[in-house]
């Protein structure tokens, strides 16, 4: 079984082709960010590490670390966020190698696809055979970001100039694919990608 990584800035569609991969050629996601957000949730291995360094404060109603309000708290601070990287990502990491030795031993999928923003930093990618970078311009991941997270224009041109550019994750990738258009001509690029 092959593992492909996907990887890019946010609003550049990464998970639009993690689902194309899959769809077209019955490959397995393991989605990062979900993980991600398990980890953090109360009784698992993320949680009171988070606690212990950024406080109860960050805790909503329900007992659960309430996201907005950690995010709130990174945001702009590479410090800070790094500190947070630093607790998260050796969990996702140990998450993904069990879900990839468990789908390895089921013998079912040709491939499996992590679909991970943050590939290349947490050192992800070398868990891959294939990386996949999906890139897009700035007006375009803006606009993406504007809609599925509802916020204002400033708050996304913010948001990307928080992470590092495509220029510094080229370098690991074996496959680009420009995401301006929609998803019909995605779907070619990614079927180009399946089938060279």
């Amino acid at each position: 079984m092959k593992t492909i990584g996907v990887t890019g800035i946010s609003g550049s569609g990464t998970s639009t082709v993690a689902q194309l991969l899959k769809e077209l050629g019955s490959g397995y996601i393991i989605s990062a960010d979900k993980l991600a957000h398990e980890a953090m949730l109360q009784g698992k291995a993320a949680f009171d590490p988070i606690i212990q360094s950024f406080g109860v404060e960050i805790l909503g109603g329900d007992g659960e670390i309430d996201r907005k309000l950690l995010s709130a708290r990174v945001f702009g601070r590479p410090e800070v966020l790094k500190l947070l990287e630093d607790i998260i990502h050796p969990k996702v990491w140990e998450a993904t190698q069990a879900y990839l030795e468990a789908l390895k031993e089921l013998g079912t999928f040709p491939f499996a696809v992590i679909d991970a923003p943050l590939l290349i930093e947490s050192g992800m990618h070398t868990l891959c055979e294939t990386v996949i970078l999906v890139t897009a311009s700035d007006t375009v991941r803006a606009q993406r970001i504007m809609w599925r997270d509802n916020l204002t224009e400033e708050a996304a041109v913010r948001r990307l100039a928080s992470r590092v550019g495509d220029e510094s994750l080229k370098p690991y990738a074996q496959v680009i694919i420009e995401n301006d258009g929609g998803v019909e001509d995605l779907r070619e690029k990614v079927l180009a990608v399946l089938n060279p």
